[in-house]
């Protein structure tokens, strides 16, 4: 089964950081793939939320319950995908205190449907889900990261 993992290290406080990770309905003005996301239901450390993606011209939607911890210096969100088009798509969101910053890191693991699509889709998939996530994380912190006059803001290194 595939896994996507990224991470991105950025000059500001876990908690900022970790909001906006879990802000999910303003992704689709960050990631070009995806086209809508709503949070359908919510508890205190929960959220339920409907994902609507358009991939190579082919929609894909899915419904995930994401469950929400926090603890001294870092965030999680855990989700699983419980309907949709996959077979399976499941992870976290991690965002821990690093310095005088923060790391949000994205992991998920998926499988494509039969096993004879999956052989052929699963590649293909793995580098666009790597390459909408590490987009994701540098939007966040360009967006998080600027100055009151609109210079960009640059204190961590954010290679890894």
């Amino acid at each position: 089964m595939p896994i996507v993992r990224v991470r991105e290290a950025f000059a500001g406080s876990w908690r900022d950081v970790f909001e906006q990770v879990g802000d999910f309905e303003n992704y689709p003005g960050l990631v070009p793939d995806l086209t809508s996301v709503k949070v359908v239901d919510r508890g205190p450390d929960w959220t339920v939320s409907r994902w609507e993606a358009r991939v190579g011209g082919t929609r894909m939607a899915w419904t995930e319950r994401d469950r929400w911890l926090t603890s001294d210096g870092s965030g999680q969100i855990l989700f699983e995908q419980v309907e949709g088009d996959l077979k399976r798509f499941s992870g976290y969101w991690q965002v821990s205190a690093q310095g005088e910053g923060a790391v949000a890191e994205f992991l998920c693991e998926f499988e494509i449907g039969p096993s004879g699509l999956a052989v052929m889709l699963h590649p293909v998939a793995q580098v666009k889900l790597r390459q909408s996530m590490a987009g994701l994380l540098r939007n966040l912190k360009d967006r998080m990261e600027v100055a009151a006059d609109g210079a960009p803001i640059r204190f961590l290194d954010s290679s890894f």
